[in-house]
């Protein structure tokens, strides 16, 4: 017999068709049709743990952001590169690494192959981009500064996004960030590299906020 509800059509009602499992049940769907539904082959995935992909394509950077923002919870923030690309930054290439999201102390949810996540208790007022939950520029920057050994890519950020926070900003953020994998930027926001990025800075400042992008999919 044919289910009542339209399962071919369900993933419209949700936004990227990212489905917690609560809300599944709570419009009438078993755990049993779920788990049917979401197994190897099936017309749905498990992205995480009880949050759910409802179409067999994909999924694309965007739904896996969504999925990782839901799983983390209430109070969770996207940070480090996909929120360096949401904030607009040219420097910031679309990536394959884990989806770095900052989470309240407290947070029930754990890192997986395709999320890192960070519990902290130094939580951010996210800024809203392209629908998005995303750490504030300066913390974006260290975060992923963080995740990178590469001399070039360290620089690019730190320059792109000293002209729209200040390199003081970025030196506050670094003072309070964790000493493994900030040294290169402590030592490129000292004192002499901090001015002449402060002159780049005073002479060059661009009009406007960057841009927000959209994540795009990957491979």
């Amino acid at each position: 017999m044919r289910h009542p509800i339209d399962l071919e059509a369900l993933g419209t009602l949700f936004v990227h068709r990212v489905a917690p499992v609560a809300a599944l049940i709570h419009i009438g769907l078993s755990s049993s049709l779920i788990d049917q539904r979401s197994r190897p082959g099936g017309p749905w995935q498990r992205l995480f743990p009880s949050i759910f992909l409802l179409s067999r394509a994909g999924p694309s950077r965007e739904q896996l952001v969504q999925a990782a923002l839901l799983y983390a919870g209430e109070g969770a923030m996207l940070t480090a590169f996909d929120a360096l690309y949401l904030h607009g930054m040219r420097s910031v290439l679309p990536t394959a690494d884990a989806i770095h999201v900052l989470a309240p102390r407290n947070s029930g949810a754990w890192g997986h192959g395709t999320l890192r996540l960070e519990r902290t208790d130094r939580l951010p007022k996210p800024a809203l981009r392209r629908g998005f939950h995303v750490a504030p520029l300066e913390r974006a920057a260290v975060d992923a500064i963080r995740r990178t050994r590469s001399i070039p890519d360290t620089k690019a950020i730190l320059d792109e996004v000293s002209h729209y926070v200040g390199v003081q900003a970025l030196r506050a953020e670094l003072a309070m960030a964790p000493r493994k994998g900030t040294t290169l930027a402590r030592k490129l926001l000292g004192d002499s590299p901090a001015r002449q990025l402060e002159l780049a800075v005073m002479d060059h400042r661009p009009p406007s906020v960057p841009q927000a992008r959209t994540p795009q999919p990957v491979g």
